[in-house]
């Protein structure tokens, strides 16, 4: 009953929520609130991209539609209405071994675009469908994915969608066994549930002609987005290189300047890089920039120290598009029978535990603060590693274990394929 009263309160205050107000906010061992990140950023305040929370006002239904159920006229005034994250259907506390509802189900979501986005690029963001997906935008096919653990992104802009305009967004999702995508096992058995759904929170995204690439739709090795690596890491000094790609799809030159700013955990500024990037009409480049920082907070569990990567894509003195990338500098290494060293030191106290994402009654839909809950949970007993069992999971856990000094094992899931 909670959790129907809160879905419709949901519904009554409004279709799109700005990413900075209302959704389930976790808090900090200091009891402030910690951030939520969107598709791989942190919000950045006046960066020219705006992030709308999309999880409210979707109609649900368990099972298939005979001809589908993605035009636009299609009735689903009948429908259950829900918001995400959402479970196909409320489970026992121990759903493994075949008692999940397993089969199609779909998803519609009819609003209007906001005004405000005139001149934006539209993409709707889901962090996560269970199984095989079919995204429809105004009854057309946007997109295929195959695997319920990773973001799917759907240019509504490519679909013809502008500001002001009546939208609607069908997804048909589908948790059945099937081999084909990871991973790849019957549910009956396994010790854990492929419960169906869109489990994870959905967001819309509007940007810039000229903007940072979505990592997933830009599909390059070590590429697209924000990519923060490092090297000659000691308690003296660290180099630290970003690299930001950015693409213009309006159909004339552009040149543009990446800003970006290096953060302490106390918002001061340790360094701002500038480089610019001239980008032909319809094409995609990448500035690379280094820095080095002098006596750099190394993270590790016990003291899990955060630097802020700040990105700005400018013309002029405006910012066109722009978000932050919480980094952790450290040191791994294996030396092999001498065990693991973290920044040049002996790590004698790696112990930790495997974690599924699946919750109670719930199944996979765990909201973010429940998320932030189960990594406090692992670290207060004592746990300095954590593998995600088996898959990778919603970018709140791994945030949270980035805050808390967790270090990650992200499972690939389907690993039974690798090898006998």
């Amino acid at each position: 009953m909670k959790r129907l009263l809160r879905s419709t309160l949901l519904w009554l205050a409004a279709t799109f929520i700005p990413c900075y107000s209302l959704f389930a906010i976790p808090y900090s061992l200091n009891g402030s609130p910690t951030e939520t990140s969107v598709a791989g950023f942190f919000p950045l305040a006046e960066s020219g991209r705006t992030t709308y929370n999309f999880n409210t006002g979707w109609r649900f239904l368990r099972g298939d539609v005979p001809g589908g159920a993605a035009a636009v006229d299609f009735d689903d005034s009948r429908w259950e209405q829900v918001s995400a994250p959402h479970s196909v259907e409320l489970e026992p506390a121990e759903a493994s071994g075949n008692r999940n509802y397993q089969g199609p189900c779909w998803y519609r979501k009819t609003f209007v675009v906001p005004a405000e986005t005139a001149g934006k690029r539209l993409f709707v963001h889901f962090e996560a469908v269970m199984g095989k997906q079919s995204v429809y935008v105004n009854g057309r096919l946007a997109t295929t994915h195959m695997g319920g653990f990773l973001p799917i992104t759907v240019s509504l802009t490519d679909a013809g969608v502008q500001a002001g305009d009546t939208c609607v967004v069908a997804l048909r999702a589908d948790n059945s066994d099937d081999i084909t995508y990871p991973p790849g096992k019957t549910q009956y058995t396994m010790d854990f549930a492929y419960h169906g759904g869109m489990y994870r929170d959905v967001w819309l995204i509007a940007k810039s002609a000229v903007a940072i690439t979505d990592a997933i739709l830009a599909n390059r090795v070590a590429g697209g987005g924000v990519f923060v690596h490092y090297d000659e890491i000691s308690e003296r000094s660290a180099k630290v290189y970003v690299d930001t790609e950015v693409e213009n799809t309006s159909d004339r030159a552009q040149t543009v300047t990446v800003e970006t700013t290096l953060r302490d955990a106390t918002g001061a500024v340790v360094r701002r890089l500038s480089s610019r990037l001239s980008l032909a009409a319809g094409a995609a480049a990448t500035a690379n920039q280094q820095t080095t920082v002098r006596n750099p907070q190394l993270w590790s569990p016990e003291s899990p120290y955060l630097y802020r990567v700040e990105t700005r894509i400018k013309q002029g003195s405006h910012c066109i598009d722009g978000g932050a990338t919480r980094i952790g500098i450290r040191l791994c290494e294996f030396r092999g029978s001498e065990g693991f060293y973290l920044n040049g030191c002996k790590y004698e106290q790696l112990i930790g535990a495997n974690r599924h994402q699946d919750f109670a009654v719930v199944g996979n839909a765990l909201p973010n603060s429940g998320q932030w809950r189960d990594a406090k949970r692992l670290r207060d007993a004592g746990c300095r590693i954590v593998r995600t069992a088996h898959y990778p999971q919603d970018a709140a856990f791994m945030d949270a274990c980035d805050e808390l000094g967790l270090f990650v094992i992200v499972a690939t899931p389907g690993w039974q394929f690798w090898n006998d």
